[in-house]
């Protein structure tokens, strides 16, 4: 351990901590004192939610009774007289939202009573103008109601509650039945709307929250539009039930905070209230004690880093800094400057640190310069070394295959002309007009495609030239090729587009076999687009040294799994029938031939382009 660091142990152990021990002592107590202080208050909020809530339901209901008992009996009014006490009642009682006299079916006497949602400002009844403010029912809370309310009960004079449910409006429901007669049953729908507003009041955005839940924690009524109350707050009601009181602990809310929530019982409806709000609202005093803690143990802690560096400073500051330099050398970097002040032996040392990094950079700097000069050379002679090995490899087998495609187009050219004069003679003799004689033209045809093919055997086979040949501009062959293609290409539908630098070099060679070069790239090119795009064919020099031929297609292109193959003789990815795949091999002899290079770039799907390197008429010698 560094000697700086032990004097900062020291201070720290000496200053820091009595001060930090204190103050967890402190904000423990705190914090404990502050949850049982705020949680009685928190508890006497909830159980006056609760008591107001039982005595509106319990109001409700006696009025509920009260309002009915001078109608009876309901035998001596007629259904109309019926309906017209039934809107008297409903006025009389704003807490309502529908009323009605049903038999022990629950099928409507009289009624039932409610404003219903007009569907337009024109629909609007003039009858429900002075319930202004009341409830208004949809078709879906009316079928709602009616599957809730309760069996008619037993009795005449009792009363049954449905279980509580929320409506559409977030307002929490009770249905009602209340035997009025041995047939008849009073159905009533009352709303919680002060209850609802209670809770909203007891919300504050950010400060607290407030809802009521039933008896399995289900939520009906929330002081937020959108309020969810989580797993742990659901349990409230089991725990609030295995008490006589109120009750609070801390829970983990639905947006991962942990609030202070309090929970005391409706009476005797099973229901619960719920008051909570966050745990850094209600310990707000002790997280200030905790921040005072921290910011006085910070303070403590930098008044010991300061003396302890005050009294370490003399001693180890100058041995970190040889340190850090001998760290950063190690990490390569030597302009890490090295301080040397004073006259002692510490000084001494930092200046011949500083020579044996000048000397340790110097070396390093020339191994480098070694290493990489090296480097570029084993690449260079690496890939000169696999472009030889490539060229021979290619040029073997395609002498090998050349002096093979030799031998059978000797054996079969003698026979195939016997063959061709044989049914020439036999087509001659039976006339034009007789029977056999499209299938003898058929057989001819047949046998025209088999001299092709030797003579494409014999082409691929002549590989090397006798003579230097001729002089001539390479613009002559191109476009003699794309002469001998022009009927085809209007007729495939494709664009040509031909460029020709100006001034070009002459090339030196055959003609002949240059044209037949083209023609097989244009043949290709042809093939490749057989919906029709565009064929760019283009001529020009490189440095005035070589010539370049360029030949490109908007075709579909040649899958990168076989550009290696299409140089091999009788390769082909063509679906007609009679390709045999000698173009491109007749093509590479030629150009080799010339002492040239033929390149292929593709794309699947993007077209392909075929550039030839020929070396110019003045260099040809050279190649």
């Amino acid at each position: 351990m560094r000697f700086a660091a032990k004097i900062g142990l020291l201070l720290l152990a000496v200053g820091v901590l009595p001060v930090a021990l204190l103050g967890i002592a402190s904000y423990t107590v705190s914090r404990a004192e502050l949850q049982r202080t705020v949680g009685r208050m928190q508890e006497q909020s909830a159980e006056d939610l609760a008591l107001f809530t039982e005595r509106f339901v319990s109001g409700a209901l006696e009025n509920l009774r009260l309002s009915t008992s001078a109608v009876l009996p309901l035998d001596v009014y007629s259904r109309s007289e019926l309906r017209n006490i039934l809107g008297l009642q409903y006025r009389q009682l704003p807490f309502l939202s529908i009323l009605a006299i049903v038999d022990d079916d629950k099928s409507p006497v009289a009624g039932p009573i409610f404003v219903p949602v007009p569907r337009s400002p024109a629909d609007a009844r003039p009858e429900d103008a002075p319930l202004a403010g009341r409830v208004q029912v949809t078709d879906d809370a009316l079928d709602s109601f009616a599957r809730r309310l309760p069996a008619p009960p037993a009795e005449v004079g009792r009363l049954e509650l449905s279980q509580p449910y929320r409506g559409a409006d977030g307002v929490p429901r009770l249905a009602v039945a209340l035997r009025l007669e041995p047939t008849r049953t009073l159905a009533a729908e009352i709303v919680l709307t002060d209850v609802a507003t209670r809770v909203s009041a007891l919300t504050r955005k950010g400060a607290g929250v407030a809802y009521l839940v039933d008896g399995r924690g289900e939520l009906l009524a929330h002081g937020e539009p959108d309020g969810r109350i989580a797993r742990e707050e659901k349990a409230l009601p089991e725990l609030g039930s295995a008490r006589t009181g109120a009750l609070s602990r801390l829970v983990q809310r639905a947006d991962g905070r942990r609030w202070l929530a309090a929970f005391a019982p409706v009476g005797t409806y099973g229901w619960g209230a719920v008051v909570a709000q966050p745990a850094t609202v209600a310990f707000a005093a002790a997280q200030n004690l905790g921040a005072y803690t921290v910011t006085i143990a910070g303070l403590a802690i930098l008044l010991a880093l300061a003396v302890g560096t005050l009294l370490a400073r003399r001693v180890t500051r100058p041995v970190q800094r040889l340190s850090s330099a001998a760290a950063a050398i190690a990490a390569g970097d030597y302009g890490t400057p090295v301080e040397a002040r004073g006259r002692d032996e510490i000084a001494e040392l930092g200046r011949a640190f500083g020579r044996m990094t000048a000397e340790i950079r110097r070396r390093d700097e020339e191994i480098r310069g070694w290493n990489r000069e090296l480097q570029a050379r084993v690449e260079e002679r690496t890939a000169e070394l696999k472009a030889a090995q490539d060229q021979i490899l290619r040029t073997r087998r395609l002498a090998a295959l050349g002096s093979l495609g030799a031998g059978i187009a000797h054996e079969l050219n003698n026979p195939m002309t016997a063959i061709t004069g044989y049914l020439a003679i036999v087509r001659k003799q039976l006339g034009p007009g007789s029977p056999q004689g499209e299938l003898i033209a058929n057989a001819q045809e047949q046998a025209a495609r088999v001299a092709r093919v030797i003579e494409d055997l014999r082409s691929f086979a002549d590989q090397e030239r006798s003579a230097q040949g001729q002089r001539f501009s390479l613009v002559r062959p191109v476009r003699a090729a794309l002469d001998l293609y022009e009927d085809r290409l209007r007729a495939a539908g494709i664009a040509v587009r031909a460029r020709f630098d100006e001034p070009l070099p002459d090339a030196q060679g055959d003609v002949v076999q240059l044209q037949q070069v083209v023609a097989h790239l244009v043949e290709n090119a042809i093939n490749a687009m057989p919906r029709g795009g565009t064929l760019e064919v283009s001529l020009g020099s490189i440095d005035g040294e070589a010539i370049r031929l360029r030949v490109a297609d908007t075709g579909k292109g040649i899958p990168a799994g076989l550009r290696e193959r299409i140089f091999d003789p009788f390769f082909t990815t063509k679906d007609q029938a009679g390709r045999v795949g000698l173009g491109l091999s007749v093509s590479h002899s030629i150009v080799e031939a010339h002492r040239g290079k033929i390149l292929v770039e593709s794309e699947e799907g993007a077209g392909a382009a075929v550039t030839v390197l020929l070396p110019a008429a003045t260099a040809a010698h050279l190649a």
